[in-house]
């Protein structure tokens, strides 16, 4: 049945009791309405993602000609992606340490990724098919998640080789990088709460917004023809499965969801809120260290320079995406505002 327009009810007699049906009722009629179907939606597209990854995967596909010639003369990494890029101490440092620095940049892009689908996606998956989240039918899911944690599987291989034949071609196997934000605020946010179905729902959380986050990651470099060949494309071979993960996340995000009763969906959606944050990290702490170790000149005021600048400003997030993500998820209205009243 579909529930009557607002102008329906201005009009409608206030007799027979109907001057008890709200405006605040229709909305949440709307917003079941809207969230049965939604799920239908994701039940489909999550079905249409297992039909697809015999052919559509790369991790069945991949071949040795994939791998370019790799040209030493290229750079290994975007300029722009730099966090000090605009920085005088950089801009007029020796061509050598920028190139170094660069090469930095890429393995740094790499581990993170490591750290992203090994820490953060990887563990997610499986507490989807150990059928540790209340309310997810993981029977029905199963092949869906698990072809997903050998996609993950995958691309942890495919950039470790990358990222092998960078270390060696640049001479920096020795390289060495500490915790990323990302994975590090997550755990700090799962040790404050003692309940491991809290700690289980931000470990999911922060899958799904990565996952939806990693392919505008992953696009710039992928386009990149003016990198190292080898990188771009590697970088574009990951993109083409994570683009298919982006709607797999977000449906097994709206089904976690719906499965979830009003408490769980309530920390749920002010976990989604979080993970935002820690993406956008330019990651100065990492770069510190590895700037320490190749020699960079000035690279101390570099960075405390960059620190000093962050707090100025502040961190400024475009909400679009996460607001897109609560639309998609089906997340009601009333939660919605609250996660940003509380977390924006």
């Amino acid at each position: 049945m579909t529930p009557p327009s607002p102008v329906e009810i201005e009009m409608a007699p206030h007799a027979n009791g109907l001057h008890n049906l709200t405006l605040d009722g229709i909305d949440l009629a709307r917003d079941l309405l809207s969230a049965k179907e939604n799920l239908q939606r994701d039940r489909g597209r999550i079905e249409r993602f297992t039909d697809s990854w015999f052919g559509r995967a790369n991790v069945r596909k991949m071949e040795p000609d994939l791998m370019p010639v790799y040209d030493p003369s290229k750079p290994d990494f975007l300029t722009v992606l730099l966090p000090f890029h605009d920085h005088p101490l950089y801009q007029s440092a020796p061509e050598e340490f920028k190139r170094i620095a660069l090469s930095c940049g890429w393995i740094a892009y790499n581990e993170k990724t490591v750290a992203i689908e090994s820490k953060i996606v990887s563990p997610a998956c499986m507490h989807l098919i150990d059928g540790e989240v209340s309310g997810f039918p993981r029977h029905h899911f199963r092949d869906s998640v698990a072809q997903a944690l050998t996609d993950e599987s995958f691309h942890v291989l495919l950039v470790v080789m990358a990222t092998g034949v960078t270390r060696q071609r640049r001479d920096l196997n020795d390289l060495k990088l500490p915790s990323f934000d990302l994975v590090a605020s997550m755990q700090r946010h799962q040790e404050k709460h003692p309940e491991k179905w809290k700690k289980i729902l931000i470990q999911l959380a922060t899958a799904v917004v990565s996952e939806v986050m990693v392919s505008e990651y992953l696009s710039r470099l992928s386009n990149a023809f003016d990198i190292q060949p080898l990188n771009r494309i590697t970088t574009e071979i990951h993109r083409r499965d994570e683009s298919a993960h982006n709607g797999l996340f977000k449906s097994l995000g709206a089904v976690i969801y719906h499965g979830l009763n009003a408490r769980e969906r309530e920390f749920f959606v002010g976990a989604l809120s979080q993970p935002s944050f820690w993406f956008a990290s330019p990651e100065l702490d990492v770069w510190d260290a590895m700037l320490e170790q190749i020699g960079f000149p000035g690279s101390k005021r570099m960075i405390a320079d960059c620190r000093a600048q962050r707090r100025a400003k502040g961190i400024h997030l475009d909400l679009t995406t996460l607001e897109t993500l609560f639309a998609d998820l089906g997340v009601e209205s009333t939660l919605r505002s609250r996660a940003f009243t509380d977390n924006f």
